[in-house]
């Protein structure tokens, strides 16, 4: 089987040399990173600066924490602008709360890792969680495009069930994982997509589309535009 891989997305999370690599190898890819990462590593945020209880108790806690992670979904050249605008109209007592977390975010999402990497505005695709991998790399395959979900250590991980595995269980893993890619690699060849979304996604989808043209068309500001994207993310439960 000869691939001709020429990616034009790749999704993956926010591992550094994973980043590096396909900065380097893969130049032509358009490559973002999931939101499903991105929401997860600012919850842990918060449980790491301890504000876990108060995130509960704290709607205005919950509510800035949401639009954190709504931030994602804004246009790349209005993110900085916005968030600033954000720390602007919060009280000094809320600003006070949650200086550890802005800190970070501050530190992590604007220094160590460029705006461009978390920005997935327009992608109707946001997150490979539901794909059981880390990484979705969309090759193309002569006139076919193929979504390959490059899951290895997740699916080792789950499959094998212990942390060192002897050669035998690990050369049947690799067996199963070569059947598996050939069964997807007929599928996408044969014309079948990926597996439909789900109701709940695709109302989602459309608000937030919804929201995107309202925001184009001049009709909210941003503050406004990620306000009701904020109400678009995913909610946790106590």
């Amino acid at each position: 089987m000869q691939l001709n891989i020429t990616p034009k997305v790749i999704m993956s999370d926010f591992e550094q040399g994973l980043l590096a690599v396909v900065k380097v190898e893969l130049v032509t890819a358009t490559h973002s990173s999931c939101y499903f990462h991105f929401s997860q590593a600012i919850y842990r945020a918060i449980q790491r600066v301890g504000l876990s209880t108060t995130y509960n108790d704290d709607d205005d806690i919950k509510q800035c924490y949401r639009k954190l992670m709504a931030l994602p979904l804004l246009p790349e050249a209005i993110i900085e602008d916005t968030y600033d605008e954000l720390l602007a109209v919060m009280s000094t007592q809320l600003k006070d709360t949650l200086h550890n977390l802005l800190e970070y975010f501050q530190e992590q999402w604007f220094v160590k890792v460029p705006i461009s990497q978390w920005c997935i505005h327009g992608l109707s695709m946001k997150t490979n969680n539901n794909a059981e991998g880390k990484i979705f790399i969309l090759f193309e395959l002569k006139f076919h495009f193929l979504f390959f979900c490059a899951a290895f250590h997740s699916r080792f991980n789950r499959r094998v069930q212990v942390n060192h595995p002897n050669i035998w269980s690990f050369i049947k893993f690799l067996q199963g994982e070569e059947n598996r890619f050939h069964h997807i690699y007929i599928q996408f060849t044969a014309g079948l997509g990926a597996r439909p979304k789900q109701a709940k996604t695709i109302a989602i989808q459309r608000r937030i589309d919804t929201l995107d043209k309202r925001y184009y068309d001049g009709a909210m500001n941003a503050m406004e535009y990620l306000d009701g994207l904020s109400f678009t993310v995913a909610k946790r439960k106590k």
